[in-house]
This record gives C-alpha cells, sequence and structure tokens, in this order.
C-alpha cells in the first residue's frame, strides 16, 4: 500500500514537471503565408509577364502657321505615313490673297523708292544755281529725302522676305511628313491641358525602337535601370527579344497608362493608382513593328528568371552571418537555410535565390511563437474588434 501510494506520488510529480515544461500543453499555431503571394506583394514575381508597346526613339514634329487657315487634314492619329506623304492642306485662298496685297505693298514702296531717288537727282541740280539761305534749305531737303529712301529700301527688303515666304507657303499649301513612322498624336487646339505648347502632329518614327512599359504603386522599385527584360509577341508567336532597362521616369507619372486606354479602363484619377513610364533599349529590333503589343519578363545575366524577392523582415540570421527563414513543412515549422541575392533597398525586398520556392510557406519571426516543430496554420488570424460604445453611452 505504502508503495502504491510513492508511485502515485512520483506520478503526480513528473505530470507536474512536465505541465510546466510544456509537455502536454498544444503550442499556438504559428501563421504561415504563401511565398508566391509575398513575393507578387514585392511588385513582379518570377515569371510574371505584364504589357509593354513597341514605340519609336525618334519623334517628328510637325508645327502648323498659326497665321493660315487649316483647309484639310490628311491623316489620322494611328496612321502609318510614309516620308513625303501628304499630312495637311492650308487654304489656299487667303494665301493667295495674302500674297497679291504683299505684292501690291512691294510694288508701292518700290515706285516710292524710284520717287525718292528722282527727287534727290532735281534737287542736287537746282543746288548748284541758288546761293545764300535758299541754298541751305535744298541741302536740308536732300538730306530728309534720302533719310526716306533709306527707310523704304529697308522696308522693302523686308516686304521681299513676305513675299517669298508666302510664294513658298502658296507653292507648299499641302505639307507632307519628312519621315516614314507612325501618327502618335494630333492636337488640333495646339496645347496640352495645362496650357502648354504643342505640335499639330507627333509622328513616331519608323526603325528606331524601343519598349515602353509602365509600372504601378506596388510594382515600384521592382524595375530599375540597367535591368535586363525578356521580351516576347502577345500574339503567341515565337520570336524573344531581350533588352536593358535605360530609364525609368519617376518624375512623370500619370493617372492610368497606354495600356488602360488601349483596353478601355477607366483613367479617372480617384479610382486609379499612378503609373511611371519606363523604357527598354533592345539588342535587335529585327521582327518587330511600331506599336506592336507585346510581353515584358524579368531576366538575369544568364538569361533566367530571378530569384525569389520577399520583404526583408522574413529573414532571420546565425550567428555566422547565414540566413534562414521559419518554413512551414509537414504543417509544422523548420528553421531552413536560404542563400542571399541583392538586395533591394528602395523596396526593401531581399533576393532568395536557393532554399525556397513558390510553393512554400513562411512565418514572420516571432521569436515568442517560432521554434522547431511549432504547429503551422495557413488561416489568417482574426482580429478582435473593439466594442463600440452605444451612442451616448458606453460599452
Amino acid at each position: 500500500m505504502k508503495k502504491a501510494k510513492k508511485w502515485m506520488a512520483l506520478m503526480l510529480v513528473l505530470c507536474l514537471a512536465a505541465s510546466l515544461a510544456g509537455c502536454g500543453s498544444k503550442d499556438t499555431a504559428v501563421y504561415v503565408q504563401s511565398v508566391q503571394a509575398l513575393v507578387n506583394m514585392g511588385g513582379i514575381a518570377p515569371g510574371d509577364r505584364f504589357p509593354g508597346l513597341v514605340v519609336s526613339e525618334n519623334v517628328s514634329e510637325i508645327k502648323k502657321d498659326n497665321d493660315k487657315t487649316i483647309k484639310e487634314l490628311l491623316v489620322k492619329e494611328g496612321d502609318d505615313v510614309k516620308q513625303g506623304q501628304a499630312l495637311f492642306s492650308y487654304d489656299t485662298e487667303e494665301l493667295q490673297l495674302s500674297l497679291d496685297k504683299q505684292r501690291l505693298e512691294k510694288e508701292q514702296l518700290e515706285a516710292s523708292i524710284e520717287n525718292y531717288k528722282s527727287q534727290i537727282e532735281t534737287l542736287e541740280k537746282s543746288l548748284n544755281t541758288v546761293g545764300g539761305t535758299t541754298k541751305l534749305q535744298y541741302t536740308i531737303e536732300i538730306q530728309s529725302t534720302q533719310v526716306d529712301l533709306k527707310e523704304a529700301e529697308i522696308k522693302l527688303k523686308t516686304k521681299e522676305a513676305e513675299v517669298k515666304k508666302s510664294e513658298d507657303l502658296l507653292a507648299n499649301a499641302t505639307v507632307v511628313s519628312p519621315v516614314q513612322g507612325r501618327i502618335q498624336a494630333i492636337s488640333e487646339t495646339g496645347t496640352d491641358n495645362n496650357g502648354n505648347p504643342l505640335p499639330y502632329i507627333t509622328i513616331q518614327q519608323a526603325g528606331a525602337y524601343r519598349i515602353k512599359g509602365t509600372l504601378g504603386e506596388l510594382q515600384r522599385g521592382a524595375i530599375q535601370e540597367g535591368s535586363r527584360l525578356k521580351i516576347t509577341a502577345r500574339t503567341g508567336a515565337s520570336d524573344v527579344w531581350t533588352g536593358t532597362v535605360t530609364l525609368v521616369d519617376y518624375e512623370n507619372p500619370t493617372q492610368g497608362s497606354d495600356f488602360d486606354r488601349y483596353y478601355g479602363m477607366s483613367s479617372d484619377e480617384m479610382s486609379s493608382s499612378s503609373k511611371y513610364p519606363f523604357y527598354v533599349e533592345l539588342d535587335s529590333t529585327d521582327g518587330l513593328l511600331l506599336g506592336q503589343h507585346v510581353y515584358l519578363e524579368l531576366l538575369t545575366e544568364e538569361g533566367e528568371s530571378t530569384g525569389l524577392s520577399i520583404s526583408s523582415g522574413f529573414l532571420c540570421y546565425n550567428e555566422d552571418g547565414s540566413a534562414y527563414v521559419w518554413a512551414e513543412s509537414r504543417g509544422k515549422l523548420e528553421k531552413r537555410n536560404v542563400v542571399l541575392g541583392e538586395y533591394n533597398p528602395m523596396m526593401d525586398t531581399q533576393e532568395i535565390t536557393e532554399g525556397l520556392s513558390l510553393e512554400d510557406y513562411i512565418a514572420f519571426p516571432d521569436e515568442s511563437l517560432c521554434h522547431e516543430g511549432a504547429p503551422t496554420t495557413r488561416e489568417t488570424p482574426k482580429v478582435e474588434e473593439e466594442p463600440v460604445a452605444a451612442e451616448g453611452g458606453v460599452a
């Protein structure tokens, strides 16, 4: 009997010690998140494709003479034009009337000049036949007429230039394209929404192509100058091009993008985030067409997709400086070593080249919860809402 009591007492002590050590109790399940989702939050995931547009590196701007009236516009936005093709024509009736008036004024000036020369010749002859005060008056009159002659000669040169310009306009009343390309824009008002001057017609020149893409707010920093990209046709063709990002224009964000407008998506300022254009210089343009829609994808120097980039907050470090994450394995946490690539300070993301895949789930490191063998859950933790006080009372 005494032995049985001693055995029971020993069991109670052992159970109490085990409970204090956590044995027999259940750890709090640690919430783990999909690496795929975390990578997408960082902007562009490996293998992700986003749209681009083939644009011209060179642009020709055609201005119109604001003193003239456009008679007929012969092209529209999106048209492909050849060098020398007619773009628009001026109203020749107004041009002809203006030219006739300028020619008449030119003839009047020429007649005035001849008249001044004749007056000076007559006065100079009379000057030799008179004396005293009369001679002084003739001298003054000659000098005055010479001034009028000089002014008339200057006006004549200006008028001759005007006549020449009008004659050229009349002879070239139809304005032609100086290059082969595509009509990018036509501005009837001559100004943008802010009142800045715009050319009448803007032409994207054919031949010198580059790719234009756009970054959203969540992708900011995912593409940088010097990034290598792979370009593929949207039509499913097997052709592949490569290029390097030469400019990410954070200084000129827009609401919506060329692609939003192309697909008829709203660009309302209250419902659209800012878009940042970037440009890709191509290694080769063979087979590309101006205005062609393409897909863009990140590459490494070897031509493979980049590693996974996640927030640096998910990383832990060993004493030797190597990195690890808390990853899910068969429903429990494990300490998994990873190999790091490049760090992106703008996004505060770290590239992981080995040790993690898109199919994995990882936990945010919490010293009070994360340890080897801790149970995991993929259910989003519920946030308890504080009771709301009733109007005029206390909850």
